[in-house]
């Protein structure tokens, strides 16, 4: 039976093993941002650069985190590459989706100004930026990182190692922010949902010809 690539990101990301430090992880980040979004309202682009370093720190976990990387490699061949980018994809997109809905819903308990689609679709047309460009740098940075251990017995160690081995990986990431940043918020660009949609849509397409060249040549894939 053909496995999809959507249901084994979920399988591993929601590990019955890590469901501790996900809740901790989601409360965490709901705290985070509806405080920021309640209590610096005039600072937009504060809320906005950390969305948008959220979901580019999503992306990277599901993409080259060691875990998810052994399995995907196991499992991805030329004929389901497409199935591997739209699954990936749809999966983060979904979840910071419903983050921030839920960030949304919890501000509009201290102000129901907050409760605005209008507000979602510029954080989304945010978003479809940074994760289209995702997709760009992973073809060129796909190498996979250690992940943090689970569960609260860590060493400490091993955690600081693991910490500054993803700080790293995430500089291109943080290099593009950077850049959207300061095309958004200082130039003064503000791009329409569809114009988003179109260069994270052309994104994915370009990250699976790619893709699909390498396993045609037979270079082996990289994650």
């Amino acid at each position: 039976m053909k496995k999809m690539f959507f249901f084994e990101t979920c399988k591993l990301f929601f590990d019955k093993n890590s469901n501790k430090d996900l809740f901790g992880l989601i409360v965490g980040l709901l705290a985070v941002f509806t405080f920021a979004n309640v209590m610096m309202p005039d600072w937009p682009f504060m809320f906005f650069s950390a969305a948008m370093i959220f979901s580019t720190a999503l992306y990277r976990f599901v993409m080259v985190n060691d875990d998810f990387a052994k399995n995907d490699i196991k499992l991805l061949k030329r004929n389901n590459i497409i199935d591997f980018v739209i699954s990936k994809n749809a999966f983060f997109l979904l979840f910071s989706t419903v983050i921030f809905i839920l960030v949304i819903i919890s501000s509009s308990i201290f102000d129901n100004s907050f409760l605005s689609i209008n507000f979602l679709i510029e954080l989304l047309g945010y978003n479809f930026f940074v994760l289209g460009s995702e997709n760009i740098i992973y073809i060129f940075h796909n190498k996979p990182v250690k992940g943090y251990s689970s569960g609260f017995k860590r060493n400490e160690i091993d955690d600081i190692q693991t910490g500054i081995k993803n700080f790293m990986d995430q500089i291109p990431s943080l290099i593009a922010i950077v850049f959207f940043v300061i095309l958004f918020f200082v130039i003064g660009f503000n791009p329409s949902i569809y114009l988003s949609f179109f260069y994270y849509a052309i994104c994915m397409i370009t990250l699976i010809y790619f893709k699909k060249r390498e396993k045609t040549n037979r270079i082996p894939y990289v994650v």
